[in-house]
């Protein structure tokens, strides 16, 4: 799980391109941090299944079954999502979170991932499918916990290397290779969200040796980010990235990344912009919850600031996150604020970019989520008639014709409503 302690680690974005980004010709490119693990399935009692919506461990309880005052299910998170908890798989709600992101200059997702075989790899499957179909990019952020017992089976470092090889080698072989896969120099991205425990097999953290092996046994080229600053690993990853901190935390990655950088140790620095944190859902996993307010924007608005002020270093700045409901660090449209974070996020890449912000269409993937609902009632051949509109019209919102867009939802709502 992500903790928002000062310059922890995780992953930051990455892109495509030989140019660097951040220089007077290129323009800084957004990608968003995004959590791939929600399940929100009916079973065949009609019971559900959920995953990453509730909380039972210390401090309050959660449970998505239970449905509140308000008449919203009481999930393990201080907001809640616009269109209520949803299964990940769900090709609507994939669409309505690409096209959304894609509306307001992010290019793509960085995506969690666990391993072959597992539930985000199933996810990041259809999250690749629906880039391709959108004109836009995905990538792994791989966990380095997830190497280390107990979530692997592995009972000594040589092992714990041989894991980390076969989940590198999973995701080249399998999702690399596709067209929507994220790129830099030609070379497929890889993202890994440090570890900081200590285990069975020692500190559960790969050293600079053991990331060397795994270099020497990957079949391909690829481009390693690693989170935090540890001058021992910079001759064995390909950048840096920062997390969610405060501006000191911040100013300090970006100082030190530079240093690295200048010297030829990095190739590239990725920047965050966090619009805050509130664990208080899961209770701070059961530690006691952790809060950075996000003070109506002004915490994003810092973020961003503190993006542009060291924008001639960063090549990539990462949104963190787009949904991670558990830690409270969204912009994806919510109850409680709206499109808020969404017209916010907008506005900072334009003005980063010297463009022009539009958002009055950051509401259509929403409307067209909900039309995908309505068709989703329908049957037979009136059903795939439907479908095949609405993909078109999902296209037309992707390649930006936003007066056209407004037109076609305006009238899909209203022949819908008559249904």
């Amino acid at each position: 799980m992500k903790l928002c302690i000062p310059m922890t680690a995780c992953l930051l974005a990455a892109c495509s391109g030989p140019a660097l980004a951040g220089s007077e010709a290129e323009p800084i490119r957004v990608f968003a941090h995004y959590m791939p693990w929600f399940k929100a399935e009916q079973q065949a009692d009609g019971s559900m299944r959920w995953e990453h919506w509730q909380w039972f461990g210390k401090g309050p309880k959660h449970d998505p079954d239970d449905i509140r005052d308000d008449g919203r299910r009481d999930i393990g998170s201080v907001f809640y999502p616009l269109i209520g908890p949803y299964d990940s798989r769900n090709p609507s709600v994939l669409e309505y979170h690409f096209l959304s992101a894609k509306a307001v200059g992010i290019e793509g997702f960085i995506a969690d991932w666990y391993g072959p075989g597992t539930y985000t790899d199933e996810v990041f499957a259809r999250m690749t499918d629906t880039a391709e179909e959108l004109g836009m990019s995905v990538a792994v952020c791989l966990e380095e916990k997830a190497f280390f017992p107990p979530y692997s089976d592995a009972t000594s470092r040589v092992e714990v290397v041989d894991e980390a090889v076969r989940h590198l080698q999973h995701v080249l072989d399998v999702h690399a290779s596709r067209p929507g896969y994220l790129t830099l120099d030609g070379k497929p991205v890889f993202y890994m969200f440090n570890n900081h425990q200590d285990g069975i097999l020692g500190r559960h953290v790969l050293t600079p040796d053991e990331f060397a092996r795994i270099r020497e046994r990957i079949n391909r080229p690829f481009v390693f980010m690693r989170g935090y600053i540890d001058p021992d690993m910079a001759d064995h990853i390909d950048g840096v990235y920062a997390w969610c901190g405060s501006d000191e935390d911040r100013t300090w990655f970006h100082r030190e990344a530079a240093k690295l950088k200048d010297a030829g140790r990095i190739r590239w620095i990725s920047g965050v912009a966090c619009p805050g944190f509130d664990d208080s859902g899961v209770w701070g996993w059961g530690n006691g919850p952790r809060i950075v307010d996000r003070r109506d924007g002004a915490e994003y608005r810092d973020n961003w600031n503190t993006v542009d002020a060291w924008r001639s270093s960063i090549d990539i700045v990462q949104v963190v996150t787009w949904n991670d409901f558990q830690e409270g660090t969204t912009i994806e449209p919510a109850v409680e604020y709206g499109f808020t974070y969404l017209d916010q996020t907008e506005r900072a890449v334009a003005e980063l970019n010297g463009k022009t912000a539009h958002t009055e269409d950051n509401r259509y993937p929403h409307r067209l989520y909900h039309l995908r609902a309505k068709a989703a009632a329908l049957t037979g051949e009136e059903a795939e008639r439907w479908n095949r509109t609405l993909d078109e019209l999902a296209s037309t919102m992707a390649g930006g014709k936003h007066w056209m867009t407004s037109l076609r939802l305006w009238y899909y709502e209203k022949r819908l409503a008559r249904r």
